[in-house]
């Protein structure tokens, strides 16, 4: 085993000089999770060709964990990528504070003279110690993606109330139709409903418990957990290990209704030959008792500190909000831009956008990004295994354990 760990670190860090070695001429190195966006990065390079002189050289890798490792271990070396795609929040402050980023709050203010984007929120989760450590590659919403030959078949409605809702399920149920895919047994996506009802029940709450203010034993967590249960004891949900991308598949045969996740996988639902006739997308009512609010997720275009082209890459970052850069960049992402005058052509995300504008629901950062990466990594395998067993009995020992943990993991954070 000793063995075979060593070999793979140095496979690993054979990868990491490949990943990040300089590039030649314009071309400016980013590294980011998303093998799959290379066309898009290629769209909107030829329109930062014409804006800033330079373009981006996308180098996904996949695997999560190996990106942390792969940014990580090169950050301090001049191995480094120019420019890094990463998570905000707190994911953003863990490494801003150990000094990996380089600072970009002159991008941001451009930005915000230029009217490209007027955020404060989301702001905020791209600060550290006052400044800001990148700009918002995209701006996803947590809403309802939703089978429209479902719909159809039942004859229902999109919900604007918690009890339309449900009553949408229980049509859907009757008619053997799956109402909510919901994957998360073995996987992130665990934190995706626990986040809704924590934050559809009461949002003031769901801000207070991430930022360590409240506990997970409140009473207004166990209740949030006795709403998720009873839409289980329902039948509403999918099995826990159901694969996302098989749900385009699922709408498409009218198999599955619904489906909680962020716009940035509209693109996922074209991909499998879905159109505007097929899907859309709605904001998720608030439950019992909360207001009117949504999930937001927002990756930064950061600058890696031992950035090969800095000046490059700070070019970048000050017209990546562009209209023209951002029109060509969503093009292909189909999801929302930080930039609010920026839709893309699908009308699902562009629904979303609207409605957002219109109603101004209260927004929250997604629980992976809005705590301390170990308190939330861990929270999420308990979170896992909770979705297996998901009883009232399972409640009290499931909270008992994410409570420990923040315990733990607040100390260790302000340290």
């Amino acid at each position: 085993m000793g063995l075979a760990a060593a070999t793979s670190g140095l496979a690993l860090s054979g990868c990491a000089g490949t990943l990040t070695k300089p590039a030649p001429g314009d071309v400016v190195t980013f590294i980011n999770t998303n093998a799959t966006w290379g066309p898009g990065f290629d769209a909107a390079s030829k329109v930062l060709k014409e804006k800033c002189g330079y373009v981006l050289q996308s180098r996904g890798v996949s695997n999560t964990a190996n990106f942390q490792q792969i940014v990580r271990m090169s950050s301090r070396t001049d191995t480094s990528s120019d420019l890094i795609k990463w998570w905000n929040g707190y994911r953003l402050t863990d490494v801003a504070r150990d000094g990996m980023l380089a600072d970009v709050t002159g991008a941001w203010d451009l930005a915000e003279k230029n009217g490209w984007i007027d955020d404060p929120e989301l702001k905020k989760s791209f600060t550290w110690d006052g400044k800001q450590y990148g700009m918002p590659l995209y701006k996803t919403y947590y809403v309802m993606f939703y089978s429209k030959k479902a719909f159809a078949k039942v004859g229902a409605e999109v919900p604007t109330t918690w009890q339309e809702f449900l009553d949408v399920c229980e049509k859907l149920k009757k008619a053997k139709i799956t109402p909510i895919a919901s994957g998360g047994a073995s996987s992130w996506e665990s934190c995706i409903w626990f986040g809704q009802v924590l934050n559809g029940s009461d949002h003031q709450f769901y801000l207070d418990l991430v930022e360590g203010r409240a506990s997970y034993l409140d009473q207004k967590s166990v209740d949030a957990m006795k709403l998720w249960v009873e839409l289980y004891q329902r039948g509403y949900f999918s099995a826990p290990d159901i694969d996302s991308t098989t749900v385009p598949g699922l709408f498409n045969t009218a198999k599955a209704g619904m489906q909680l996740y962020g716009t940035w996988n509209t693109g996922s639902f074209t991909a499998a030959g879905l159109t505007d006739k097929d899907f859309g997308e709605f904001i998720l009512p608030a439950m019992p008792g909360g207001e009117d609010s949504v999930i937001v997720e927002s990756s930064p275009l950061s600058i890696s500190s031992e950035a090969h082209k800095p000046d490059a890459a700070m070019k970048i970052d000050e017209v990546w909000l562009d209209p023209d850069v951002q029109t060509a960049w969503v093009g292909f992402l189909q999801d929302l831009s930080a930039n609010p005058n920026v839709v893309p052509k699908v009308k699902a995300p562009r629904d979303i956008a609207a409605a957002v504008a219109e109603r101004k629901p209260s927004q929250a950062i997604r629980y992976w990004e809005a705590s301390p990466p170990p308190l939330v990594e861990g929270n999420v395998l308990d979170l896992s295994a909770f979705m297996t067993n998901p009883t009232p009995g399972n409640i009290q020992p499931t909270l008992e354990k994410l409570q420990k943990r923040a315990d733990i993991e607040w100390k260790a954070w302000n340290l």
